[in-house]
């Protein structure tokens, strides 16, 4: 990796904190602190997921709107992560991850603690889409400072850890937040989620290593304008042309902006000498090939899982805490399947990984649709358990193929792209699933939605066919040595 030179030297009094982070920094663990840290960190942010979508009927009662408004609570937010992350991820990668994880976790804390304020339905849209996306370059961020400082050879390990961490985090929400909502209401869950993201940043102060910058090198804004515009078009247009109708004019103005932004901001890709995601990414199957296989797999993911406590509601009349146990199945195989993921990797090759997981997603929503028509609880929590099991047996899988495809010094735009087509995969499911519910209690529109989740499942194991099992040069990886450990930079706070 390139290196400034600026950073690798402390300043010339030598504070209190800088000695103390070089003193933590030269512990032997300081490896798995720094991993500890890091998913502190990235795992505040999905805290309220799971306890926040099982409250979602209550808030739209409390607040007097719809389900298929109160879902922008969820869907909103996911927007804003898909058109912020890649240009947040790039600025990090020019910047330094360190300086842009820390400010993004200060930003992202307060903004949570305000949204706990939220007084109607738009306020409460608004405040947490503001604040998911102050947080959103905590995710790239993390990403690359855990892959800057660990040999190739234990990544893929590495990145299991940390997706098994961020899938059990909305566990413990449900654990913790699902009694708290029930006693105190659901702004409760906005404060926890506040001092949590605080916490985390007061650990990463210390640990968190900075990253090497690129002196010299310009961001590409004409890159992240043309790219905002072309996603947000694409997202709005899929978005609400269900719920406003595809000639709303709004939908129109997406349905425009999103081919032309696209385009726009391909051309001047190819123009920028600095470019904001790089031309030659774009053609690299090993890039876009496990990128758009995770992106169709969250279709159907985040789409039931979104879907599921409505159902539950519908079908079983459950309370919000039970909604939440209900869930936690979920989350928790997903945990356990991407520590298992993250060693079967080096072992069988990603190829075989990822169609793995796809085909046993594609196999739990069968079981989940055929459990939720016929109100036989445990067969559906025994879909839901698997689907948590198929999507997190890949997530190290398909993040390993990414980063490593683009190299070590394009993580954080390789890290954001990735969180760039999830969200939008994840939108899509949303959106499109839950307008097909609508207001339904019928146990075959459940069924049919759970088929049209598996066969987005299927989809992406097709995808993942094309997904590489060695480096794009066809040679074995040589890069296995433990990455040399920067030396102390200044406090970039």
């Amino acid at each position: 990796m390139r290196d400034s030179g600026q950073d690798d030297q402390p300043p010339a009094d030598d504070p209190a904190p800088e000695s103390l982070r070089a003193r933590i920094r030269a512990r032997p663990d300081y490896r798995r602190l720094l991993l500890v840290a890091l998913l502190f960190g990235t795992a505040s942010g999905s805290y309220p997921v799971t306890v926040l979508s099982a409250s979602l009927p209550r808030i739209a009662d409390d607040l007097g709107t719809t389900d298929d408004v109160i879902s922008w609570v969820i869907a909103a937010p996911l927007l804003a992560f898909a058109v912020v992350t890649p240009i947040i991820g790039k600025v990090g990668d020019l910047y330094g991850h360190r300086r842009t994880y820390l400010v993004s976790l200060s930003l992202g804390s307060v903004m949570a603690l305000v949204t706990a304020l939220a007084w109607d339905t738009t306020s409460l849209i608004v405040l947490r889409t503001l604040a998911q996306a102050a947080k959103a370059a905590s995710g790239p961020s993390a990403m690359a400072m855990i892959l800057s400082s660990f040999p190739r050879s234990e990544r893929t390990r590495a990145l299991g850890i940390w997706a098994a961490v961020v899938a059990l985090s909305p566990a413990v929400g449900v654990v913790t937040g699902g009694p708290l909502i029930e006693w105190m209401g659901w702004r409760v869950l906005f404060v926890v989620h506040g001092v949590a993201v605080l916490g985390a940043m007061v650990a990463a102060v210390l640990v968190a290593p900075e990253t090497s910058r690129r002196p010299g090198v310009r961001f590409d804004v004409p890159g992240a304008l043309t790219l905002g515009i072309g996603v947000g078009g694409l997202l709005l247009a899929v978005n609400r042309g269900i719920s406003w109708g595809f000639t709303h004019p709004a939908v129109v103005a997406g349905a425009v902006l999103a081919p032309v932004g696209l385009g726009l901001f391909l051309r001047v890709e190819h123009r920028s000498t600095a470019p904001l995601l790089p031309p030659s990414l774009l053609r690299e199957p090993a890039f876009h090939r496990p990128i758009a296989a995770q992106a169709v797999l969250q279709v159907g993911y985040m789409g039931a899982m979104v879907m599921a406590p409505f159902m539950l509601e519908r079908r079983w009349g459950f309370r919000p805490t039970v909604i939440g146990l209900a869930m936690l199945p979920r989350p928790l195989s997903f945990a356990f399947c991407a520590r298992l993921g993250g060693h079967h990797d080096p072992r069988h090759g990603p190829r075989r990984v990822a169609v793995t997981g796809m085909l046993v997603f594609a196999t739990a929503m069968v079981l989940a649709g055929v459990g939720a028509q016929q109100r036989w609880l445990p067969m559906f929590l025994c879909g839901a358990m698997l689907a948590g099991a198929g999507s997190g047996y890949i997530r190290p899988t398909v993040a390993n193929a990414v980063t490593t495809a683009a190299g070590d010094d394009d993580l954080g735009i390789a890290g954001g792209s990735m969180n760039m087509l999830q969200q939008i995969g994840a939108a899509i499911g949303i959106t499109v699933l839950t307008a097909l519910m609508a207001d339904s209690a019928s146990g075959t529109t459940f069924l049919l939605l759970h088929l049209a989740a598996a066969c987005a499942g299927l989809l992406a194991a097709w995808l993942a066919l094309g997904i590489r099992d060695q480096p794009p040069d066809g040679t074995p990886t040589d890069d296995d040595r433990d990455p040399p450990t920067p030396s102390p930079a200044p406090s970039q706070v």
